[in-house]
C-alpha cells in the first residue's frame, strides 16, 4: 500500500481513504509555494475526513493524561476567533472576510484530532517533502521570468511576495536541516536529499533579499545545535564547512546585492534615528510602528477593525511623528508587523492571540523536545525551529493575515502537537 511504504500513517483504514490522505498531505507541503490556493484547497479536503471520524478522533484523542495541554492547545487555536468576536461586537463593526485567517485556526482543531487519532508522523512528512517542495518552487521561479521583473533583484513566485517567500524558504529549509543525520546513521540518499535540499533553500532565502527572515536564521541554527551538539561527528564538520563556504561564493556570485542590502538595513536605521531619512525601506517600517503605538494608546481595548484607523492619520498628534509616505503605506498594507497588526484590528485582546499562537505551543514544545520518545523529541524540536522562523520574521510583516499563511500555520500546529499526544497515548498504556 501507498501510506505503508510511505510510513507516516500509523493507524491504517481504508486504501482509498489513506491513499487520498496521502496525496493530500504530500502535496500540501511540496505545491505550497508553487501552487496558488493549494494549500487552502488540501486544508478543506482534509477536514472531511475530520469531521467524519471526528466521534472516534475525540475519543481517542480523550484517552490523554494531559487534558490541561490539550485545553492549551485548544485555546491557542480558539483565541483569534474570539478576539476578533469581541472586537467587533463591541464596535458594531461587522465584517466577515476578518473570520477568514482566525477560522483556519479554530478549524486546526478538528485536524488536529484527525491526525491524533491515524497517529500521522508529521515530522517524517516534512523531512520527506521539504527538499523536493525546494527544488520545485527554484524551479517555478526560473519558468517564469516575469516574477524576477516585477521584484527588481529579489526572488519571489507568482503569487508570493519577497518577504513571505524568503520566511517560508527559511521554514523549508530549516525541515531540511532537522533531518540531516549528524551521525550518518541513515542512508547515503536520504542524506545527500536533505543536503541538496538545505542548499537550495539557503540560495532560495538569500535570493529573497528578505532581511526579516534572516534575523531568524540565528535562532534556526542555534536551536539545531543544541539538540545535535553530541551527535555531530568529524566529518559532519567538514561538510558544514563546505556548506558554508559554497553558500558564501554561490550567493556573491548569483545575488551580488546582498551585502549591501544587509548593511543598507544598519545604515536606515541609524539615520532614522538621527532624522537624517525617514523613508528608506526600515525607516518607513519604524515610522510605521511609531504610527501604530500612538494608535494603540488612543483605542487600546477593542481595535479598529481592518481599515478604522485611516480616518485618525490626519490627527494633530500624527504631524511630528510620520511622514506622508510611512502614512500612505500604513493605509494600503498595514503596519508591518503581526503582533502590532492584530492589536490595532482587535485590540489587546489580539495582541494577546499572536502571543497565544507563538507561545502556548512552544511550551508544549520545550516540554518534550527532551523526551526519550524519538518521534515526540523530533516533532518538538522541529516546532520550536518553525515558531521560531514565524515569530521572528513577524517582526517585519504579517505572517497571519494572509490565508495560505494562516492555513500553514494552524496545519503545523495541529500535525506536530498530535505527532505528540498520539505517540503519548500509545505509550501510556506500557
Amino acid at each position: 500500500m501507498l501510506n505503508k511504504s510511505l510510513n507516516f500513517i500509523g493507524k491504517l483504514g481504508s486504501l482509498w481513504g489513506d491513499t487520498l490522505l496521502t496525496l493530500l498531505l504530500l502535496s500540501c507541503f511540496i505545491l505550497f509555494l508553487g501552487v496558488k490556493s493549494w494549500s487552502n484547497t488540501c486544508f478543506f479536503l482534509l477536514l472531511l475526513p475530520s469531521l467524519y471520524y471526528i466521534k472516534r478522533s475525540y475519543s481517542y484523542t480523550l484517552q490523554s493524561r494531559e487534558k490541561v495541554q490539550l485545553l492549551f492547545i485548544f485555546f491557542a487555536f480558539a483565541l483569534p476567533i474570539i478576539a476578533t468576536f469581541i472586537s467587533q461586537l463591541s464596535r458594531q463593526d461587522w465584517l466577515f472576510r476578518s473570520y477568514d485567517s482566525p477560522s483556519r485556526f479554530l478549524f486546526s482543531i478538528l485536524i488536529f484530532f484527525y491526525f491524533t487519532y491515524k497517529r500521522i508522523n508529521f515530522s517524517f512528512l516534512l523531512g520527506l517533502t521539504a527538499p523536493l517542495a525546494l527544488f520545485i518552487t527554484i524551479g517555478n521561479i526560473y519558468f517564469h521570468p516575469e516574477v524576477l521583473l516585477k521584484w527588481p533583484g529579489r526572488l519571489a513566485t507568482s503569487f508570493v511576495d519577497p518577504n513571505t517567500f524568503g520566511t517560508y524558504s527559511l521554514v523549508l529549509t530549516s525541515f531540511c536541516l532537522f533531518h540531516l543525520d549528524t551521525s550518518f546513521k541513515t542512508s547515503k540518499l536520504w542524506f545527500f536529499y536533505q543536503l541538496t535540499g538545505f542548499l537550495v533553500g539557503l540560495l532560495l532565502i538569500i535570493g529573497s533579499g528578505t532581511r526579516g527572515s534572516w534575523l531568524a536564521i540565528p535562532a534556526v541554527a542555534f536551536i539545531w545545535l543544541f539538540f545535535n551538539r553530541n551527535k555531530i561527528n568529524s566529518s559532519f564538520i567538514y561538510i558544514a564547512i563546505t556548506t558554508l563556504i559554497i553558500s558564501i561564493v554561490g550567493s556573491s556570485i548569483f545575488f551580488p546585492q546582498t551585502i549591501e542590502r544587509f548593511l543598507s538595513g544598519i545604515n536606515e536605521i541609524s539615520h532614522w534615528l538621527d532624522n537624517t531619512a525617514l523613508d528608506s525601506s526600515t525607516g518607513l517600517r519604524l515610522s510605521i510602528w511609531k504610527i501604530s503605538w500612538q494608535l494603540f494608546i488612543h483605542q487600546p481595548f477593542f481595535g479598529y477593525g481592518n481599515q478604522g484607523y485611516v480616518s485618525f492619520l490626519n490627527e494633530p498628534w500624527f504631524s511630528s511623528t510620520a511622514t506622508t509616505a510611512a502614512k500612505q503605506i500604513m493605509i494600503c498594507c498595514g503596519p508591518h508587523n503581526e503582533l502590532i497588526s492584530s492589536t490595532l484590528r482587535a485590540g489587546l485582546l489580539g495582541g494577546f492571540s499572536v502571543l497565544g499562537l507563538f507561545l502556548i505551543p512552544s511550551f508544549l514544545f520545550v516540554k518534550n523536545a527532551f523526551s526519550q520518545i524519538p518521534e515526540i523529541a523530533r516533532a518538538s524540536q522541529i516546532g520550536l525551529a518553525f515558531i521560531a522562523c514565524v515569530a521572528i520574521s513577524s517582526i517585519s510583516m504579517e505572517v497571519f493575515h494572509l490565508k495560505y499563511t494562516a492555513t500553514f500555520y494552524g496545519l503545523m500546529m495541529a500535525g506536530l502537537a498530535a505527532q505528540i499526544f498520539s505517540h503519548k497515548i500509545e505509550h501510556q498504556s506500557y
